[in-house]
């Protein structure tokens, strides 16, 4: 289980990359055209509705729950770093949506169960000690007939070519110098605590789900990226479209 020393380290390391979080790819949202396409994944995810009941558990900085406000959803977002919601509700306010920020633990969210009707998640289960205890509460929380959907993808420096990973290793003097931080540190693996980067994507999100015995199901997204010269130096290592997966899951009625 996740001891407090370790809790203690992850709330530490996303709190201090909370003031340049958004400005990495994948992370916060660079064009309309990437903005449309989160849209476009988290309505057909939740089945083209509207005014559901939907948590984002590890919001960050909250670009998944201000998209669910925008698509008419009563929208909360947890995360355990502060300063990360700082930044969350600061944006609600500068766009002028209504969600709900507040602090929680994503393996344990502090809310009664059957209290939504969806959960998701974008980039977080690979960052848990404990993904099945977050499953399983997540399952708690949802209404009859509701889902989760989970939203990642196969980023690992070993699904990457030579000249990828040169180009990654040539472009971290820049982050460092441009945005105050060593990049090596982007990347947890709180001394091999987190299953997730050890195991076989999508299959072992599909398996977490079925075990609590969600109907699950899995598709394929691309998302375009749209890189200024900078950001282009410093991140082009990637490709220009970014491949995820969505894993989704309904509870049974």
């Amino acid at each position: 289980m996740l001891s407090a020393e370790l809790k203690k380290e992850i709330h530490d390391r996303w709190d201090a990359r909370a003031r340049t979080y958004d400005k990495s790819p994948g992370h916060g949202i660079h064009s309309d055209l990437e903005k449309k396409a989160w849209l476009d994944i988290l309505s057909c995810a939740l089945d083209h509705r509207k005014g559901l009941k939907v948590l984002d558990v590890g919001t960050g900085t909250g670009a998944l729950a201000l998209l669910l406000a925008e698509l008419g959803h009563d929208a909360t977002g947890i995360d355990l770093s502060e300063n990360m919601l700082e930044k969350a509700g600061k944006k609600a306010r500068e766009k002028g949506l209504k969600a709900v920020f507040r602090t929680g633990d994503a393996e344990s969210p502090p809310f009664n169960p059957g209290s939504f009707d969806a959960i998701v998640s974008r980039h977080v289960l690979w960052t848990l000690p404990n993904p099945e205890v977050a499953i399983k509460s997540w399952a708690g929380l949802l209404k009859p007939g509701g889902a989760i959907v989970v939203i990642d993808g196969n980023f690992s420096m070993k699904n990457r070519s030579l000249g990828q990973k040169a180009w990654r290793l040539a472009a971290m003097p820049l982050i460092l110098v441009t945005e105050f931080r060593d990049p090596r540190m982007g990347n947890l693996d709180m001394n091999g605590q987190l299953p997730m980067r050890k195991r076989r994507r999508p299959d072992a999100d599909l398996s977490l789900l079925r075990a609590e015995g969600f109907e699950a199901s899995v598709s394929d997204q691309v998302i375009p990226r749209r890189y200024s010269l900078l950001n282009y130096l410093k991140y082009g290592h990637g490709k220009q479209s970014m491949h995820q997966f969505v894993v989704k899951g309904v509870k049974p009625q």
